[in-house]
């Protein structure tokens, strides 16, 4: 019987992380986004450039994700508010800002479009009208399920099952796309 080994066969020495300020801590001892110096997706005059306004100076630092990045993090959590973003703690991983409005200012559309929050029903309704070429369930479920939705699109924001997520206000998809 072979005697355990802490140490790993050569084989797998490529999978040991290599980073010696990482080796033997716990998730919880490792760094956050916010106490991250690690700038990305910035120029490199704004790192450490002082700047006339404090808030760009005091965030630059806190920008490991770009504004895409993040808002595609947030949306994959599937938050519902704001609030239920700022409570979220996920111990060790690299969190998001919760000031997230702050520090992607210059890109920022709300809290809703960066959550990917569904659109209200008659919101939906009514990008969902003005989509060229959807006017029948199977359209709409191939322009959804087509990967062709930018994130920066409002309708990246309709729901892939309209007729579940609305059942209250549900009339019919003729009067969902159509009117």
């Amino acid at each position: 019987m072979t005697k355990w080994s802490p140490h790993l066969p050569t084989a797998f020495s490529s999978l040991i992380p290599t980073n010696h300020r990482l080796i033997g801590k716990s998730l919880f001892d490792r760094p956050s986004i916010t106490s991250m110096t690690i700038v990305h997706g910035c120029d490199n005059d704004d790192v450490g450039a002082s700047s006339s306004s404090s808030t760009s100076s005091r965030n630059s630092g806190r920008r490991l994700f770009s504004f895409v990045e993040a808002r595609r993090i947030a949306r994959g959590h599937g938050f519902d508010s704001r609030e239920e973003f700022v409570e979220y703690s996920c111990p060790g991983a690299y969190q998001l800002p919760k000031d997230a409005d702050v520090v992607w200012a210059e890109e920022w559309r709300g809290w809703d479009d960066f959550l990917g929050v569904t659109l209200s029903f008659e919101h939906g309704r009514d990008v969902a009208r003005a989509l060229d070429g959807i006017c029948t369930e199977d359209s709409y479920l191939d322009y959804i399920n087509g990967g062709t939705i930018s994130d920066d699109d409002v309708a990246s924001r309709l729901p892939y099952r309209p007729d579940l997520k609305y059942k209250d206000e549900w009339l019919g998809w003729d009067d969902f796309l159509i009117g």
